[in-house]
């Protein structure tokens, strides 16, 4: 019996905060690692991008402590540690409609500096590469994907742009919207 319970241990992807209010962990591997360069993404983080990596939500849960909510857009929650700050996974709330796995309401977003392993996932794509900054340079020869071109992106966003904050961050998208 103790021997399954550590073979099931071992599976698991555990991670949490900075200050360790927030822990959870994911008995489902993680799906779809990528690097995002949007500039939501640079401003959620306050980094010039964000790693992240899927997980079902049949398999992911938080342990201890619950992060702070922010419906960031009509299509995603973001999750952050009220005490420290720490950017924890954000969620999309519809279904993009593409082949994209991760990118759906059954499945969340962590971010990779959140995992206690990260070195656990290795990345598979770069997205919202038309934001990268010009000094930011990945040696790799992984996908390349603008947001702006993103049509699953582009038509959940037109369904929900009654319920977009106006700010300078959505202007792009806006304008993407209106040339659909």
């Amino acid at each position: 019996m103790s021997d399954s319970n550590n073979a099931s241990n071992e599976n698991k992807i555990t991670g949490g905060c900075y200050c360790g209010a927030i822990r959870y962990e994911s008995d489902e591997p993680p799906v779809e690692p990528g690097i995002c360069h949007c500039r939501r993404c640079q401003r959620w983080t306050g980094s010039a991008f964000l790693a992240v990596v899927g997980f079902p939500l049949t398999g992911f849960r938080y342990t201890k402590g619950s992060p702070k909510l922010n419906k960031y857009s009509p299509i995603v929650e973001r999750g952050f540690c009220p005490d420290c700050g720490s950017s924890l996974h954000c969620r999309y709330l519809v279904n993009l409609g593409d082949d994209d796995i991760a990118e759906n309401p059954d499945h969340v977003l962590v971010s990779v500096g959140t995992l206690d392993n990260p070195e656990v996932v290795e990345m598979e794509y770069h997205y919202g590469v038309e934001s990268q900054l010009p000094w930011i340079h990945f040696d790799d020869d992984l996908p390349r994907t603008r947001s702006d071109e993103d049509t699953g992106l582009i038509k959940a966003l037109s369904l929900a742009k009654k319920g977009m904050p106006k700010n300078s961050t959505n202007d792009w998208i806006l304008e993407k919207i209106q040339s659909f």
